[in-house]
């Protein structure tokens, strides 16, 4: 068997869903089960883990995560209520699987359940955001600090 290549791609999602308040649980934990079965579908892959974590003002939180295309994603914690938009990161380790790849089931399975929800999802990169452009991070550390 070839060698299997790890290409992670991490990703920051804004998502804004009207009528999900009581259903983000369910919401994260199926995007992220058609994620694990989408990549799977690409080929010779091995899903390391996909995993997704929402932090709230309150400091709850909820975690989704799946390790295989046919298991359903585990779920800790929840959102609060009256939740109608929240911050995702995700991370997607599949082997095998190129990272553009990746990007492309990410954000379409996001915006098609966006798009069931009558809601809407921001995707912001963070898989180049380690390797290149240290300025950004400098400017974000600073203005934490001056606060």
């Amino acid at each position: 068997m070839a060698e299997l290549r790890l290409e992670p791609y991490a990703v920051q999602q804004h998502w804004r869903l009207p009528g999900a308040d009581g259903h983000w649980e369910a919401v994260l934990a199926g995007y992220l089960e058609t994620l694990a079965q989408r990549c799977a579908a690409v080929g010779q892959t091995v899903i390391g883990h996909i995993k997704a974590l929402a932090l709230f003002d309150d400091g709850g939180y909820l975690r989704v995560s799946v390790v295989a295309a046919g298991r359903p994603a585990t779920v800790e914690g929840s959102a609060p209520p009256g939740c109608l938009e929240l911050e995702l990161t995700l991370n997607v380790l599949v082997y095998g699987l190129e990272r553009a790849t990746a990007e492309q089931i990410t954000r379409a399975a996001a915006d098609e359940i966006a798009a069931a929800w009558k809601g809407g999802v921001h995707h912001t990169d963070l898989s180049q955001a380690g390797h290149h452009d240290h300025p950004s991070h400098s400017q974000e550390q600073k203005e934490r600090h001056d606060e």
